[in-house]
């Protein structure tokens, strides 16, 4: 692990890959600005929306000095082999102290949320990885329309636990993440666990993102190697009826 001096700020990088993600981008923006110092976003060129107008509005807003988007492509459809080969490369070149490897529609952060300090949280982690047990986020029947002008945070507050990822590491200790970032391909030691929501169905703007941008645009890779198989049979209608079956979920926090 390699010593921080003491007179030396600690860097964090985020690292995320994105397409069509014009609703989520400028939320993750606002969840990680505060206590993130460079963003990397990898950013398929064939996105059909304005993500990277959204990216850079909400970061000039948030005063982010670093956003790094990386042209990223699948020619032949979404290859999770591919995704994280690249992921992988940029964690083994990142300087950063700590690098946070997450989905567009996922924001993680030290637990209890109220009150919790990313940046010192982190300035006192021990460990090479810190896991992040999520939640799967629903919108409650009394919940607000979104607001893209707000940090994403506390606008959702309902669902349920869906399982631990490695969320963030060490770089330099040689972290490398397995398909989907669900787990590290050596086993790294860790010392604390914060708390993440996964966004994914957070409301009906998921019913295209997963029809669309994920069902129909699987390589035939992905799909001989069974890589998604949870959006391959996906359609609005069963996507509309798991929103309206959690509209009732209990609080989390």
């Amino acid at each position: 692990m390699r010593a921080r001096r003491k007179d030396r700020r600690m860097e964090i990088e985020v690292i995320t890959t994105m397409y069509n993600e014009a609703f989520l981008a400028p939320l993750f923006v606002r969840h990680y600005a505060p206590w993130v110092d460079r963003f990397t976003v990898f950013y398929d060129e064939s996105t059909i929306d304005d993500t990277r107008g959204e990216l850079e509005t909400a970061a000039a807003q948030c005063g982010v000095k670093s956003l790094d988007i990386v042209p990223n492509k699948f020619p032949h459809g979404f290859d999770n082999v591919k995704k994280i080969r690249r992921i992988n490369k940029a964690v083994r070149k990142s300087s950063a102290d700590f690098v946070v490897c997450v989905d567009a529609d996922e924001f993680v952060h030290p637990w209890p949320f109220e009150g919790a300090n990313p940046r010192d949280e982190l300035a006192k982690e021990t460990g090479n990885v810190v896991y992040c047990a999520m939640f799967n986020i629903y919108r409650h029947a009394t919940d607000a329309d979104i607001d893209k002008t707000r940090p994403p945070l506390f606008q959702r507050r309902h669902g349920h636990d869906v399982g631990v990822k490695p969320c963030i590491v060490r770089p330099d200790c040689g972290a490398q993440f397995g398909v989907g970032c669900h787990h590290l391909l050596v086993p790294k030691r860790g010392s604390t666990t914060w708390r993440g929501v996964h966004w994914g169905k957070a409301d009906d703007f998921c019913v295209l993102r997963y029809v669309r941008d994920r069902r129909d645009r699987y390589s035939d890779e992905n799909r001989c190697r069974g890589f998604g198989v949870h959006h391959f049979n996906t359609t609005e209608e069963k996507i509309l009826a798991e929103l309206k079956a959690h509209e009732n979920d209990l609080k989390l926090f």
